[in-house]
């Protein structure tokens, strides 16, 4: 049994790593998948609370349908978590929290701009996680 952390942001990026794990045979059976979409906490300007949570709930809806897509039939189990905080410190969290095998991440998320002022979530899992971390390169599609 592999139990996993996929995290997703609904960047491309994320989507290639779920694409990825769908197809890859390197990992052992049975797949359990968490896969975690983290919002923020704090609103973006000129987004009333209402507002912002709604545009949350909406993303988070739109990861996990996309997750469910791609890895529905080809995993034994997957679960929906959808967080709020800082986005690499709930994934570390989770992972831990769950005791996970191993955190499957894309090699880029959504917001340059976000990433330059909070730093990349990727860097902060890949340096600061106990367990395992893998780095999907969307150029690095086979199994």
């Amino acid at each position: 049994m592999t139990a996993i952390v996929l995290a997703m942001d609904g960047s491309t990026y994320s989507r290639h790593a779920a694409t990825w794990l769908a197809s890859t045979t390197c990992l052992a059976q049975p797949l359990i998948v968490h896969v975690v979409h983290v919002s923020p906490i704090l609103g973006r300007t000129g987004f009333s609370a209402v507002d912002f949570e709604t545009e949350n709930r909406e993303e988070a809806r739109v990861v996990f349908e996309s997750a469910r897509g791609l890895l529905e039939g080809r995993v034994s189990e997957l679960h929906e978590h959808w967080l709020r905080g800082n986005a690499s410190e709930e994934i570390l969290r989770f992972a831990t929290e769950n005791a996970v095998d191993l955190i499957i991440v894309g090699a880029k998320g959504i917001g340059a701009l976000r990433s330059s002022i909070i730093g990349s979530v990727v860097s902060k899992i890949a340096a600061q996680s106990t367990v395992p971390a893998l780095i999907v390169n969307p150029n690095d599609q086979e199994g």
